[in-house]
């Protein structure tokens, strides 16, 4: 009996523990956007992810060796003499009254610990239960919305007509990168500019802010646009991946389909003839990312295992997430030299990782000129990006290319609440390059469900009514949906259940169907 509750007793200290650093992970390293990202990250495979997962185990021991090695020393100690005390008692043999008061005191001791321990960790998964909005999140799963029934707008060959004259396409996802970053004089929030290129790059282009503003613009970020492959869904189809809806909680291994029903920018490219690729430092396969692609376009896919294939990495190179971006860069150019030399026209996507929290990767490039890694590393993606920016507009096919600049989403590092005032919207950075001219009498007030539309518009696509999924083009003169309906209300009718979503947009998808027959 002793032995049970001393073992419970220490258990419950280790899951206090967990749960607090837990807690203390998620506030300080780490920003989760919303319970639905949390959900989808725990249903993947974590194959490519071991650098955050070590980054997570090692600041656990890191912070809490002391606690965890004392109570594993006490918990030890009291196994010994409680071991000892059966031994003996086993052998038939007196047990000594001090062995069998201690053990008798340092039970009833433990008792009292259990009692404490199971209030404190029933304080910790409430304050965890607070802090991730499962609340929220079950209210949500109750709520029906009509958003896709009365604004969704699936791609058909009526509302589209392609232009004769094909331009290629660049797009640049650029990790955790915000508009936030700039000076306030720049429309930032920083006291000084971490992204002096990316601002000259928007100003000299368009990122849709008015025409007499000298403060760069940004797209802001729904629920289910607020991770990695939720944002690169959302920007490229209009719909966000509303993890909430039916049997759409699933990690999309290779035999799954990747909303088999959804209509992309990849899926309407592929028709009209282009070679696709999309480029990554990482494993691509993590998170779900080389089946949209796959299925979603056809693209050819480049990532880490394809760079140790090919013998540009030997076979054990592991760096951050796989390699650097500073090879991906160099590995970009090469792809689309040898896409450009073909007569198809190209859509060639690409996204850095640099910027991953926690903290970033700062390669020996990497000027080191403030207090936080972070912020240096925020610093050198900017330049390394405007390096490859300067790069493409000296090529002979620059002047029938479209460029695409933009953050996946918001960056999740717990540095940036240090950073930025609370009462600032943060926004992701975007900005097209040589698409058609606009004008905008104000700043548009847009999300990245918009770019979807806005980016088929500047490769020259007609699109009657200018909308496709949620998203509405910033080339025209209809107001998009967060204009419209505000974005607060926007947001609440995206994190509801929709049944149009779970009805139409993953029809055919053969794991939901098996899981129907079997009911």
């Amino acid at each position: 009996m002793w032995i049970f509750t001393a073992t419970l007793a220490w258990i419950l200290y280790l899951l206090v523990c967990i749960a607090g650093y837990s807690i203390f992970y998620l506030t300080e390293n780490v920003q989760v956007a919303s319970f639905s990202q949390l959900l989808y990250t725990l249903q993947v495979s974590m194959g490519g992810a071991e650098n955050t997962v070590w980054q997570i185990v090692g600041g656990f021991f890191e912070r809490m060796w002391l606690q965890v090695l004392l109570s594993t020393l006490l918990y030890a100690g009291f196994l010994y003499l409680a071991l000892r005390r059966k031994k003996r008692i086993t052998k038939k043999q007196d047990v000594p009254l001090i062995l069998e008061r201690a053990i008798s005191v340092i039970g009833c001791l433990c008792i009292a610990l259990n009692l404490m321990l199971c209030g404190a960790l029933g304080a910790k998964l409430h304050e965890g239960y607070n802090l991730l909005g499962i609340g929220q999140y079950l209210d949500e799963r109750k709520t029906i919305s009509q958003l896709y029934e009365n604004y969704y707008q699936k791609p058909s060959e009526a509302l589209i007509q392609y232009p004769e004259q094909k331009k290629n396409l660049i797009w640049i996802y650029m990790e955790s990168m915000e508009s936030t970053y700039a000076s306030r004089e720049d429309g930032g929030t920083m006291d000084d500019n971490l992204i002096p290129n990316l601002t000259r790059i928007a100003r000299e282009n368009q990122d849709f802010s008015a025409d007499d503003s000298d403060k760069i613009n940004g797209g802001r970020v729904t629920n289910g646009s607020s991770w990695t492959i939720a944002g690169m869904v959302s920007q490229s189809s209009g719909t966000p991946l509303a993890l909430g809806n039916g049997e759409f909680t699933k990690n999309f291994d290779e035999e799954n389909n990747f909303m088999p029903n959804l209509d992309t920018l990849g899926d309407l490219l592929m028709e009209q003839g282009y070679q696709q690729q999309l480029m990554v430092g990482s494993e691509a396969a993590y998170a779900g990312r080389a089946n949209f692609y796959s299925q979603h376009g056809n693209y050819e896919i480049f990532d880490l295992q394809t760079a140790r294939d090919e013998g540009r990495i030997p076979q054990n190179y592991k760096e951050w997430w796989g390699f650097e971006d500073k090879k991906l860069f160099e590995y970009a150019k090469e792809a689309i030299l040898e896409m450009a030399a073909s007569d198809q026209p190209f859509n060639f996507t690409m996204l850095t990782a640099d910027t991953h929290f926690k903290n970033g990767y700062l390669c020996e490039d990497c000027k080191e000129l403030y207090d936080e890694q972070m912020e240096n590393v925020i610093h050198c993606s900017d330049h390394r990006v405007g390096e490859f920016i300067d790069w493409i507009q000296a090529q002979d096919f620059a002047e029938d290319t479209v460029i695409v600049l933009s953050g996946d989403h918001l960056n999740m590092d717990g540095l940036i609440p240090e950073l930025v005032d609370e009462r600032f919207e943060r926004k992701v950075y975007f900005t097209v390059i040589n698409g058609p001219d606009v004008e905008c009498a104000k700043t548009r007030e847009f999300t990245t469900l918009d770019i979807f539309p806005t980016v088929a518009e500047a490769l020259g696509i007609a699109i009657e009514g200018h909308r496709l999924g949620l998203g509405t083009s910033l080339y025209g003169d209809v107001p998009t949906l967060s204009e419209e309906l505000g974005f607060n209300k926007l947001n609440s009718q995206i994190a509801y259940q929709s049944n149009y979503y779970n009805e139409t947009l993953l029809a055919g998808d053969d794991t939901k169907e098996e899981a129907e027959g079997t009911e």
